[in-house]
């Protein structure tokens, strides 16, 4: 059996329902989405995070390798909108195993939330 097969069912017995929205049209799919707790440096579209500080707005998702995401894109999981800050595809075997992105709530743009971590270094 492929590895993807055993990711895939994984992700159907404990992963949780997301709506991807790719060109105007919505896929549901499962994925594993929870909080990213870092308490070390974290560099998010190229900024710098102090070390120590996180306020679990960010969230990891993990999900099936034949849906790829790309930066910018809305996922929605437990009626919240997310924004795609990062993303990337694990790759084994010659197979595209799981897609692995960095989520952000929609609600605050990502300019806005860089300027109040630089108002708290003042």
């Amino acid at each position: 059996m492929k590895m993807t097969k055993y990711f895939n069912r994984a992700l159907r017995k404990f992963g949780n329902t997301v709506y991807i929205c790719r060109d105007g049209r919505t896929e549901v799919c499962m994925a594993f989405v929870q909080p990213l707790r870092r308490r070390h440096r974290l560099y998010i579209n190229d900024r710098y995070i102090p070390a120590g500080y996180f306020d679990n707005r960010y969230l990891l998702y993990i999900g099936p390798g034949d849906r790829p995401l790309r930066d910018g894109m809305r996922v929605v999981c437990k009626g919240t909108a997310y924004t795609v800050v990062t993303e990337e595809i694990f790759a084994a075997h010659d197979e595209d195993i799981y897609v692995w992105a960095i989520l952000m709530p929609v609600s605050k743009g990502k300019e806005d939330y860089y300027d109040l971590i630089d108002r708290e270094q003042d």
